[in-house]
């Protein structure tokens, strides 16, 4: 049991530091945050699938046992889709201009909330907005446009990246 903790709880933790480049690629993606929630929902009725088969080889409980599974399966299924969207993008690209809705600072971390980032957040086509933040040389920049032009891709999967940005 001791030896199926040390590899289980290896495979939590590896998931978890996969969600940190899944955050990246999801930044450079036109994505709906639907699909997302859909993997990790895929992840849920895993659990349900795999629960007698855990129970053998874990002594966790079942709420454990879920979110282990929600975490697992849900970042591998977003990194394998965001990942595949981008590395077999094309490197064809689209110019796009998108109207900015709102301008926001986001402030720092837990000692440094005086230290805040620009950002932006635009509407893409699809009616959802999309965030996208800038170093604080691009604060005034920010204050004056109205616009975010987008050099895009398609990625595989058809989710379009973002290649380059330019305040207008």
């Amino acid at each position: 049991m001791k030896k199926n903790s040390i590899i289980l709880n290896s495979i939590l933790f590896g998931s978890l530091l996969l969600n940190l480049v899944n955050l990246k690629a999801f930044e450079q993606t036109l994505i709906r945050i639907e699909y997302l929630i859909f993997f990790y929902l895929i992840g849920f009725l895993t659990y349900f699938l795999s629960k007698k088969k855990l129970s053998k080889i874990s002594n966790w409980n079942n709420s454990n046992k879920a979110i282990f599974c929600i975490i697992v399966v849900g970042a591998n299924l977003t990194a394998l889709c965001l990942g595949l969207n981008l590395l077999f993008a094309s490197q064809k690209t689209k110019v796009e201009s998108f109207p900015i809705v709102r301008k926001i600072n986001i402030p720092g971390g837990k000692y440094n909330r005086s230290k805040r980032t620009p950002a932006i957040i635009f509407e893409t086509k699809f009616n959802n907005t999309k965030r996208l933040t800038f170093t604080i040389d691009y604060k005034k920049q920010i204050e004056k446009s109205s616009m975010i032009e987008l050099e895009l891709s398609e990625g595989l999967f058809g989710f379009k990246i973002i290649r380059s940005t330019k305040l207008k």
